[in-house]
């Protein structure tokens, strides 16, 4: 029988060090250029641009590139990372380190799964379309999106270390929480979920922070036996 499963991304089915040493410095690479380039862009990308509210370009440029240095949960800044990312998936200069066990639990389809992550819901459909095996990333990417249920990001259903967005996950798909299995290598996200009786799983990744109080969670250093 298959499980629901809420699944994180970084730190969880990839690498911690994916967004921090390949789509942030992606990212911010391309950022002189979309501003020097105002106008001529995507449509879409000018839109969010132009939603920032910031008419002077250095200021502008500024301005992005501070959110991204402190790591801040913008969702414009989440938009406007999901457009750049996309042509970086599209030219290969991006390809996405998946964990090897996490595809196979992905892949299941007995188990019905769902995302949720505070990058934006495009961010993370681009990654799982775009699903490369960490152990063999020159193979052709896998297209994981016809398996994942459903994605949820801060601005569809709030932060991830607070309970209210879990009540709001719960609620959309309509399921009990002692139904589902939440997992994540952010012990306050665990917290969150667990107030809505979300069971709830450590994931123990290489790379990932020390959790000093990790022996408070059933620990996960594989999906294998999920």
């Amino acid at each position: 029988m298959g499980k629901t499963l809420l699944l994180d991304i970084e730190g969880t089915v990839c690498p911690i060090s994916f967004v921090k040493d390949i789509l942030f410095p992606y990212f911010v690479s391309q950022v002189p250029k979309l501003i020097s380039q105002r106008g001529s862009n995507d449509e879409k990308i000018d839109g969010i641009l132009k939603s920032f509210e910031i008419k002077e370009s250095e200021q502008l440029k500024n301005h992005i590139l501070d959110l991204v240095a402190r790591d801040i949960k913008d969702s414009k800044l989440k938009s406007l990372q999901g457009f750049v990312w996309q042509n970086g998936y599209m030219d290969g200069s991006i390809k996405a380190p998946i964990y090897k066990d996490a595809i196979n639990l992905i892949s299941n389809p007995d188990n019905n799964v769902y995302i949720y992550s505070s990058g934006s819901v495009k961010a993370q459909k681009l990654l799982f379309q775009y699903a490369c095996d960490i152990d063999d990333l020159e193979r052709k990417p896998i297209n994981l999106i016809p398996f994942i249920k459903g994605y949820f990001d801060i601005t569809t259903s709030g932060p991830k270390i607070e309970s209210q967005s879990y009540k709001n996950i719960l609620k959309d798909i309509n399921i009990q929480g002692e139904d589902i299995l939440f997992l994540s290598d952010n012990p306050l996200e665990l917290d969150a979920a667990r107030k809505c009786n979300i069971d709830v799983g450590l994931a123990l990744r290489p790379g990932n922070y020390p959790v000093a109080n990790k022996s408070d969670y059933p620990n996960y250093t594989t999906f294998t036996n999920l």
